[in-house]
Order: structure tokens, then sequence, then C-alpha cells
């Protein structure tokens, strides 16, 4: 399903100073096989296999009880039967995302296994409650959690001990990260990061999903990205407790109805972040 986001224009990131790896020729080959109605199943499944490493991680995500399936699915085949080439593609797009990101400079700083783990958090907490909030985009919601942010480790490396020192900041405060970026930067992690999925060929949905998740009164996006994107590295150990009362005060939403929800979210993470690592 296609989100009817709106159409506000912002500043253009420049992709143009950032080290933004491209996908291989691999990949790029299977992304246009998947968007191909003309290839068979059984092609698909065969072109996918033939880079293990990426068939392996598809497999270990949609098995990992955060993607919400009520049954194993036992191989590449069945994953395309049961899922649809659009569901396939958005999870070969987040592996290929992580395993890109993973191989571009770091900042020494920055613990990309921890922004994983808060990854797998957000994908979790935005597929479980659009169950009950908007059940027909679980696939879309699921996979703008997971890469919502994917922008933060490339500003990271780039601003360097800048960014450390808000970055930090914002895990321990009250403030809106996307505005005080652009302040300090030009630009944000949700721009840049719907430039980046814009450079990597996503579909339009993903896109503005990414580009729009800081927008919190905009009633257009999902409202499970938008509770997913109030998740931080470091709420300690009552972070379903402290989520809860945030979006149910943000959003005009019953704590009671969301803890559960969240909780349960959390908890299915753990095996996601699992298989993204």
């Amino acid at each position: 399903m296609a989100f009817l986001f709106g159409k506000k224009k912002k500043k253009a990131a420049d992709l143009a100073d950032l080290d933004i790896p491209s996908f291989s020729a691999a990949v790029i080959n299977l992304l246009g096989k998947l968007r191909n109605p003309e290839i068979s199943i059984n092609e698909l499944a065969a072109e996918l296999e033939l880079d293990p490493g990426l068939h392996i991680r598809v497999l270990k995500m949609v098995n990992s009880s955060a993607f919400g399936l009520s049954r194993k699915v036992s191989s590449i085949k069945h994953a395309v039967n049961l899922l649809g080439r659009g569901r396939l593609e958005s999870l070969v797009l987040s592996v290929t995302v992580k395993n890109r990101l993973a191989a571009s400079p770091q900042a020494a700083w920055f613990d990309m296994r921890e922004f994983w783990k808060t990854a797998s958090r957000q994908a979790a907490i935005a597929r479980i409650l659009a169950t009950t909030l908007h059940p027909d985009t679980q696939s879309d919601v699921f996979t703008i959690g997971l890469l919502q942010n994917m922008a933060i480790p490339v500003l990271a490396n780039r601003e360097g001990d800048r960014y450390r020192t808000l970055y930090q900041h914002w895990q321990t405060e009250e403030i809106d990260l996307a505005e005080q970026e652009r302040q300090l930067f030009g630009t944000d992690h949700a721009i840049l990061g719907a430039q980046m999925a814009e450079h990597w060929g996503f579909p339009d949905s993903l896109i503005a999903g990414i580009g729009e998740h800081h927008e919190y009164e905009n009633q257009a996006i999902p409202l499970s990205v938008r509770i997913a994107a109030l998740m931080k590295e470091n709420q300690g150990e009552d972070i379903a407790e402290s989520l809860s009362l945030q979006a149910a005060e943000l959003f005009n939403l019953k704590y009671k109805q969301l803890l559960p929800l969240i909780e349960d979210a959390l908890e299915q993470s753990t095996e996601l972040s699992e298989a993204l690592s």
C-alpha cells in the first residue's frame, strides 16, 4: 500500500560530500527482477540464493518474531510465495542497507551494534502497533521503522565530535534532534535518509516514510511510525513505560493499551537484532 504522505518541500541533502556506498551489481540485478512481474518465482529464488549471506539474513529476518508471521519460512521460494515481491524487496533493501553501512567509514565513538539494536526495536514497535492502529500498513512500517534513522551514522562520521555532542545531548534531553541537526549542519537525518533511499531506488512510500518520520503532527504519516520515532538508545530499564507515556501524551492515546503492545515489541525485537548482527 502506498501512503498518502504530505508533499512538503524540504531542503535537499547534498550527497556529493558524503561517502554513500552503492549497491552491488548483483543486488541491483536482484531488485530489478523482484520488480519485474515477468520473472518467475523459481528464478527469483535462484537469484537470491546466489548470495548466501543475503539469502540467510533475509530468512532470519522473516523468521524473527518481530516480523510477525504465524509460521516459519523454510526457503526463499517459500518466502516469495508467502510474502509477495514487494515485502521481499523491502527485506532485501533492509539487509543490503545494513551491509552497506557496515562497510562504510564509521565514527569511532558511534556504537553501530547499539544503533541496530535500537532500529530493531523501532521496527518491531512500528509493526506491532500497526496491527492495532492501521493493520493494512504492517509491512511498510516495519521497514520504515528499521531504516528511518539510517542517515545518523553517516552524519556521525561526517561531522565528528560536533555530532557526538549533539547526539549524546539528544539521548538524555528532550530536544528535537532533526531541528538541531538542521541548525548545525544544514540538513537532518530524515532529509538525508530520504535522499539516500531515493539514491538507492527505494519505493516512494518508503522514501516518504523515512523522510517524514519526525513530523509528529502530520496525520498522513502512519501513527505507528511516529511513535517508533520517539525511541532512543539510552532510555533505561523502564523503556516501555516511558515510551508508552510519551506516546499517550503526544498522540492522545491510552497508556494502558500502548504499554503491553510496546512491551511485546521490545521482547520480539531481540531476535530481529540478532538476525541483523
